[in-house]
């Protein structure tokens, strides 16, 4: 049977939405991109903002008012806040939430007799270890892929609400971990993308993330690994380690939520800004062209004008490589929606909007800091036309056409580019390179369209 699924929100759903698509071509259904014809339509669900939310159930209903799906599966984070309310949303025939759903598939089969009919694990039971995994429909091609090691958090910062939609924090055994490491790169994937909702704690029996990498880092087999979701707190000297070994990506998202301290205490976020700030310094002095990214919230409940400029500042020193910009929501359940100064929503919008612009200029800042460099690029599957790649350490590389004249940016005195597609699309040319393919190449800058291979 032809089976789409979607997920909204962050990489852990994106890893959660991966192993029910590895169940599914296992069982020899079909994974389409497009909705139309599609018998069953699975929506993994964000709730992280009230924008989130909204836009899950709008997935949700899409696939019955517009496509006429004839069975839909709500999931993720919003159906486990609200999951009476999803249960009446018009269109949705089963709401599986995150505490369930490891046997998503099962409880599909078992609401559609002839979806688990269709199954080949039905009709020929034994092991299936063997069964090579697809990511056809997955957003990366056969390049990428994100291995959940952990789950939910006991953290209460006052914004939050993954504790409510997460449950509490638990680890994956280190055996489980890579042994799915070693069937997603027998299966082709190139790259592994840890994840977790806070993957610097994980533990396991007296070992601790950095112990747990150091086990993938040996069963990789050629593939690289990309770290996300460290808090900054808990990232010391063996983890940062880490970050030298070239199988690891040189890559770190810190959630920074904001650079102003006394709102760092009103969010219960266990730092201060000047010790976020020694973190990165001394991460930056340790492995060179390491890209930041991270996160930022602004408009929360009493944040004052100078408090916002404080934290507009910080982020423009810091100079991530990239900045998630959340406009921040009130989400009932959280000790932040009942704090008193709420900051009023056009004010908000405001904020965001300048917030986005030091964003924008810190990663163009960031790009050009990469000229010149060597870069070590995956390549992935085509976009618009033209065959796009990630460096380790996150940036986006564009390849340059065959013949194309270029230039780096303003004044470098070199001749200006010729017939360049942006990201937005543009003309096919012949590639020697292939989608699962490394190579280390040089990098240059052009106006409008990014980094490209010099």
């Amino acid at each position: 049977m032809r089976v789409r699924l979607t997920s909204l929100g962050c990489k852990l759903n994106q890893a959660e939405i991966e192993a029910v698509a590895r169940r599914l071509v296992a069982d020899g259904h079909q994974l389409v991109e497009d909705l139309d014809g599609a018998d069953v339509h699975v929506v993994n669900s964000c709730t992280v903002t009230a924008a989130a939310a909204r836009d899950s159930r709008k997935v949700a209903r899409r696939g019955t008012r517009l496509a006429h799906v004839p069975f839909t599966v709500l999931t993720g984070c919003w159906a486990s806040e609200e999951p009476a309310v999803a249960g009446r949303l018009d269109g949705v025939d089963l709401v599986v939430e995150n505490r369930d759903k490891e046997r998503l598939v099962d409880r599909l089969y078992a609401a559609v007799p002839e979806l688990a009919a269709a199954s080949r694990r039905a009709s020929q039971p034994g092991p299936t270890d063997e069964v090579p995994v697809s990511y056809v429909s997955l957003p990366y091609g056969n390049t990428r892929a994100a291995l959940k090691v952990e789950d939910g958090c006991n953290m209460r910062c006052a914004f939050c609400i993954i504790p409510s939609t997460r449950g509490r924090q638990r680890s994956r055994p280190p055996e489980d971990v890579v042994d799915e490491l070693r069937e997603l790169v027998a299966a082709g994937c190139r790259e592994v993308v840890v994840t977790g909702v806070q993957i610097s704690a994980w533990r396991w029996q007296g070992l601790r993330l950095h112990d747990l990498v150091d086990l993938l880092v040996e069963e990789s087999g050629g593939a690289r690994l990309r770290l996300t979701s460290i808090a900054p707190w808990q990232l010391d000297g063996p983890l940062r380690r880490l970050f030298e070994d070239r199988r690891v990506c040189r890559h770190v998202h810190l959630s920074l939520q904001s650079g102003c301290t006394r709102t760092l205490r009103r969010m219960r976020r266990p730092y201060t800004a000047s010790a976020f700030e020694t973190l990165v310094e001394d991460l930056r002095a340790r492995v060179p062209g390491l890209a930041v990214t991270s996160d930022v919230i602004v408009g929360f409940p009493g944040e004052t004008e100078d408090e916002f400029e404080s934290s507009l500042a910080f982020v423009e020193r810091l100079g991530f490589a990239r900045t998630h910009v959340f406009t921040y929501s009130e989400r009932r359940g959280t000790l932040a929606a009942n704090m008193p100064d709420p900051v009023p929503h056009p004010e908000r919008r405001e904020r965001a909007h300048r917030m986005l612009a030091v964003a924008d200029a810190t990663r163009q800042r960031f790009e050009r800091s990469q000229c010149g460099a060597r870069l070590q690029v995956l390549w992935e599957r085509p976009r618009g036309g033209r065959l796009r790649g990630h460096s380790d350490n996150y940036l986006e590389i564009w390849e340059r056409p065959e013949g194309a004249a270029g230039r780096q940016g303003p004044g470098d005195g070199a001749e200006p580019l010729v017939g360049l597609a942006t990201r937005a699309g543009g003309s096919r040319c012949p590639s020697r390179r292939q989608p699962g393919q490394f190579e280390e190449v040089a990098v240059r800058y052009a106006d409008g369209v990014g980094l490209l291979v010099a």
